[in-house]
């Protein structure tokens, strides 16, 4: 009885020594692989997180979104007055790089008299191809402005100089009206 134990001990020994060297050499194995394929800087780019925030609330929204490289805009919309404005910081200086205005009522329709508009507002990553504006580019983020309660939308864009931003120039004008119209053929009533 002796014997058999300790035969059955020197057994399940070795079968234990061989899966942990099995597992061992599997590990090793897959370090070894692993650091051959490491993925390029340059395709982990391409898979970065690119995000805007926006947030809005009864009288007021905000809206990030890019502006040009490292350089990051805020949105701000006025529900009361239909002022949109977008307010830029000079990464370079750390100072104002810009101030950019428009007002949304006349894109957006007037609904009915007495009724407040209800928007909504989020930018969106855009990439010019064209469509110079003197010395500038159109930026590369385009804010889209909704009234829920007319149904109509308007798209803005904003001309950017980035030779204006290193020079340290703070820039400013009109937010530039890219598209509006109707995304809803009826009227919402309370």
């Amino acid at each position: 009885m002796g014997r058999a134990f300790r035969r059955e001990s020197a057994v399940f020994l070795a079968v234990g020594l061989a899966i942990g060297l099995a597992i061992g050499g599997a590990m090793t194995a897959g370090v070894l692989i692993g650091k051959q394929s490491v993925v390029p800087d340059a395709a982990l780019a391409e898979l970065r997180l690119k995000a805007a925030a926006s947030h809005g609330g009864e009288t007021f929204a905000m809206a990030t979104g890019l502006i040009d490289d490292g350089v990051e805009g805020l949105f701000c919309l006025d529900y009361l007055t239909g002022d949109l404005s977008c307010f830029v910081v000079n990464p370079r200086t750390g100072t104002p790089g810009g101030v950019f205005k428009t007002n949304v009522g006349a894109d957006m329709g007037s609904g009915e008299k007495g009724k407040k508009p209800s928007y909504v507002m989020v930018t969106g990553i855009f990439q010019a191809r064209g469509g110079n504006y003197g010395n500038s580019q159109i930026a590369n983020s385009l804010v889209y402005v909704a009234d829920a309660n007319t149904g109509t939308v308007a798209i803005y864009g904003m001309p950017w100089s980035k030779q204006a931003t290193v020079g340290g120039a703070v820039q400013g004008g009109k937010l530039v009206k890219v598209y509006s119209g109707k995304v809803r053929s009826l009227d919402v009533r309370d």
